[in-house]
């Protein structure tokens, strides 16, 4: 939404310190944090110098401070700022707490506009169910805004907010995350979901000071759903964990849509909930099953997550994110009975901890058809036994036409804007 100079000193007023904006300024976008969504070459910006100390587990720290005079004076932004700052002639104003400054804004937009939320959460695979059901609900012809950002923490969900939700957003599709105990609970406050739904529970994120277990995963995973909303969770995480059925909650199983077609998506179980998540999502809102279908067999997986890469005359998978091990191991779990041959050139954990995972990893590097190249980086990042290979049977193995089922890691890659896996692949193997 648009803020005008005069509704955002009326928001703001008791925070302010100082203010230097022009009478005629008005706010188009609000740039609280960065966000993939940012449109390119913006005007009529407010830039909130934010910054963390990465308390709380939401992020690593920033200080977009020192940056700030630049993109006044590059981009021709006005400026929001908290502390004192030598900023020339640039237009600013100076508050008391630029969290207390988002937080009013993102309740004035939540007031102007109040659109229906659906929440995802799980272990792995939310990112591509909100994309199907964003994908979903378009086809239905339904205005819908999916947040995405590689972690969603309470700053950059009300950047997404107050930028992207109009009065022609119908619907806000997002997944919620859990780093720490809380942050789902916490993003269920600040969004809370009409309609939820808990995917799936793995061994991730159990490390000290996180979770101990997966009970103590899905006990937070489950304060996504406010009280007096729909959910539903599925059945199979109730059988691993011995819980009965949540208060509140339906629960679901899994359907393979055998009479579907669509090739860039893997025979996998995170294929079978996404179809199943979009059916019930169907069902709530009233989508036709035909737009059901159509969205199914049209749908493209988004953020590189899966790619699928023409290889000399046939299609392989390309996993281009990190080493998790639910995010790996999810290509093992197949509706249909095959076993990847999955070939690993580059292991990276990024920031995560493998021995959180280290049980998944053994089942994902422990398979006779998995075979990692050997280089002095991934035997020293890889806790657990693999079968290592050189650079020329790597190739023969990947090379062989006859085998079926394939999966390509190379963790991180696909995190450059300019990579091509397709062209790494012909490039490096063909």
């Amino acid at each position: 939404m648009k803020f005008s100079k005069e509704s955002l000193v009326n928001v703001s007023r008791d925070l302010i310190v100082e203010e230097r904006l022009r009478d005629s300024r008005g706010y188009r976008w609000v740039d609280v944090v960065g966000i993939p969504q940012r449109p390119d070459n913006l005007k009529d910006v407010l830039f909130l110098a934010t910054h963390s100390d990465g308390k709380g587990g939401w992020d690593n720290g920033f200080d977009r401070r020192p940056y700030a005079r630049e993109v006044a004076e590059k981009k021709g932004w006005s400026l929001a700022i908290d502390s004192e700052a030598e900023l020339g002639s640039n237009d600013y104003v100076r508050v008391r707490s630029l969290d207390v400054l988002t937080e009013r804004l993102y309740e004035t937009a939540r007031t102007e506009v109040s659109p229906y939320v659906i929440g995802v959460t799980g272990s792995v695979g939310k990112t591509t169910v909100t994309a199907f059901l964003e994908h979903l609900l378009s086809e239905a012809e339904t205005g819908v805004v999916r947040f995405y950002s590689k972690r969603l923490t309470p700053l950059s969900v009300a950047c997404h907010y107050i930028n992207r939700v109009d009065r022609d957003t119908n619907v806000v599709v997002m997944e919620y995350s859990a780093y720490l105990r809380e942050h789902v609970a916490t993003l269920s406050r600040i969004l809370p979901p009409n309609l939820a739904f808990m995917l799936n529970i793995y061994d991730t994120h159990i490390n000290p000071g996180m979770f101990e277990d997966k009970s103590d995963i899905y006990a937070s995973k489950l304060r996504i759903k406010p009280e007096s909303s729909a959910g539903y969770i599925n059945r199979r995480i109730l059988e691993e964990i011995g819980a009965e059925n949540p208060e509140g909650w339906e629960s679901f199983s899994v359907e393979v849509p055998d009479s579907l077609t669509n090739f860039m998506l893997p025979p996998t179980l995170r294929t079978a909930e996404l179809y199943t998540v979009g059916k019930l999502t169907a069902k709530n809102m009233g989508i036709p099953d035909q737009i059901l279908r159509r969205a199914y067999e049209t749908f493209t997986p988004v953020e590189k997550r899966m790619i699928v890469c023409n290889f000399q005359g046939r299609n392989i998978f390309f996993q281009g994110e990190t080493s998790g091990g639910s995010r790996l191991w999810s290509w093992f779990e197949t509706t249909d009975g095959s076993v990847p041959w999955f070939l690993v050139e580059e292991v990276n954990f990024a920031d995560e901890d493998p021995l959180g995972f280290k049980d998944l990893l053994e089942r994902v590097f422990g398979s006779e058809r998995t075979y990692v190249l050997d280089t002095p980086a991934n035997r020293e990042r890889l806790p657990v036994k693999t079968n290592f290979v050189d650079f020329d049977r790597f190739r023969e193995i990947l090379t062989d036409v006859s085998r079926g089922y394939t999966v390509f890691h190379k963790a991180l890659a696909t995190r450059g804007k300019d990579f091509n896996p397709t062209a790494h692949l012909n490039e490096v193997y063909g």
